[in-house]
């Protein structure tokens, strides 16, 4: 993602003087920027759902059995297990039955162990929230300004992704610059959470005390 930012600026170097492909360098760098809001989104979304499977596995690998962990964790598989035959509709019976079964819990995601725990899309705000539910101790840094970039790059991605707007009414608003100090900001966020998660996983926070 850096350089791909870097490339952009350097590319602007050059096609900063009127001429015969001005214009048309001018509006492929434009949408380029747009571009750039994507990728960064894909990155903080793999970013946070590789953080949480590495937890997940954690947990079914050493957590001590269901009873053993935090709330949120025992709501989160009991979910995993329940949420769509309650949505769907079930025989009563033979949702007793399975609810039997699991009682008093049985540590498994089943298939939503790659799933992300949010119901619309990732941004500061959300994984806020997520990181306050887990009960764990980290906190964002200063000078990433609380993860607030998060919100505007779902935000535009989502402007893209709906075709709402062109990438280059997107990327005209931007300069280069803009981008890539929201970038720089973001990277400081998400990987203060990562390793901020990797501490809450070694040291076994999801557990009970």
């Amino acid at each position: 993602m850096s350089e791909y930012l870097k490339s952009l600026q350097s590319l602007e170097r050059v096609y900063n003087i009127p001429g015969r492909s001005f214009y048309r360098a001018t509006a492929a760098i434009t949408a380029s920027r747009a571009s750039a809001f994507i990728m960064m989104y894909n990155c903080i979304e793999f970013g946070s759902r590789e953080a949480l499977v590495g937890l997940r596995q954690e947990i079914l690998a050493g957590g001590g059995g269901f009873m053993a962990l935090k709330d949120y964790w025992q709501e989160e598989i009991a979910r995993a297990h329940f949420r769509d035959r309650l949505t769907q509709g079930a025989n009563h019976d033979s949702l007793i039955r399975d609810v039997a079964r699991f009682a008093p819990g049985v540590v498994d995601w089943k298939s939503d162990l790659r799933r992300l725990p949010f119901s619309g899309n990732v941004d500061n705000e959300e994984l806020l929230r997520f990181v306050a539910r887990i009960e764990s101790r980290w906190r964002p840094p200063r000078s990433c300004l609380g993860g607030s970039d998060l919100v505007l790059i779902r935000q535009m991605r989502n402007t893209l992704a709906h075709g709402a707007e062109t990438f280059e009414t997107v990327g005209s608003q931007f300069s280069t610059q803009d981008i890539t100090e929201k970038f720089r900001r973001t990277r400081i966020f998400m990987v203060s959470l990562i390793k901020g998660l990797e501490r809450y996983k070694t040291r076994q926070h999801y557990r009970r005390v």
